[in-house]
């Protein structure tokens, strides 16, 4: 679902409509102008001279009224087309690939992939995609029966034999395995920091131990900071705020665990 948006000729057609606009603006202004001399109530009020008088207003403020509403259109209608997704690398190749083995058209009228930057997809932004694209190709370099029956549906199938070097998985398929992938990772980030500080703090406490658990919450901190930039869209606040109830989660939990008059630095802060 890869598609140009004309970028060039959407701005040329910007330009050619905003300039029609501002000779109208112009004219407007030389008409008012010389209204003003002539009389200078004439802009005050449409009964003192007649309705045949401001017939030619009429005329330039109707063609202002039309050449305003195209130019708002487009204008509206290249603010939708900006604000599209752009097709990823993997994708861009990977509809290269296809034109360039099957060739389902001339090489010419399939030219229009070579104008990468002014490409845009139709498909809906996915918080993941780069992690999609990378699952595929390890799909792809490990393809065997087994991993076409579990990733390729019998539709699937049917749409390419792979004969031209192309293997395509279902999509569905794919996105249940990287949910799985992401939720294994969120369990290992909450797992895995909590066994090792309930290991550490199990026992005698001592300034090195402490070191440690500022070290383990600084790195599992930073590791889920991480995974929020990368597998989602979380802005710069939200993930500030996500970092901190993590790490304040560990905080409690290191505290908790290290009662009994024995709560080392980071719970007596």
């Amino acid at each position: 679902m890869l598609y140009r948006r004309f970028g060039y000729l959407q701005s040329r057609l910007l330009l050619e409509k905003q300039d029609d606009l501002r000779r109208l603006e112009e004219e407007l202004d030389r008409l008012d102008r010389k209204d003003v001399r002539k009389n200078g109530q004439i802009l005050m009020t449409r009964h003192s001279l007649g309705e045949d008088y401001f017939k030619s207003r009429q005329e330039l403020m109707e063609n202002i009224e039309k050449k305003y509403n195209e130019y708002s259109a487009l204008l509206a209608s290249a603010q939708t087309l900006t604000a599209l997704n752009k097709p990823t690398s993997w994708e861009h190749r990977s509809v290269q690939a296809w034109m360039t083995n099957v060739q389902p058209v001339f090489e010419e009228d399939a030219s229009f992939l070579d104008h990468k930057e002014d490409l845009v997809t139709l498909r809906p932004g996915r918080e993941h995609a780069w992690l999609d694209a990378s699952v595929e190709k390890m799909l792809q370099w490990f393809n065997c029966r087994l991993v076409e029956y579990l990733f390729r549906s019998k539709t699937t199938r049917m749409k390419t034999d792979g004969s031209g070097g192309e293997v395509y998985y279902t999509r569905e398929r794919i996105e249940r395995l990287v949910v799985a992938i992401i939720v294994a990772m969120i369990l290992a980030l909450l797992i895995v920091p909590i066994y090792l500080l309930y290991h550490l703090v199990d026992g005698t406490q001592t300034q090195r131990t402490n070191a440690i658990c500022i070290g383990i919450l600084l790195i599992f901190t930073l590791l889920f900071s991480a995974c929020l930039s990368l597998f989602t869209k979380a802005k710069r606040h939200e993930i500030l705020a996500a970092a901190a109830a993590y790490c304040a989660v560990l905080v409690v939990f290191l505290g908790n665990v290290g009662g009994n008059g024995r709560i080392g630095l980071l719970s007596s802060t």
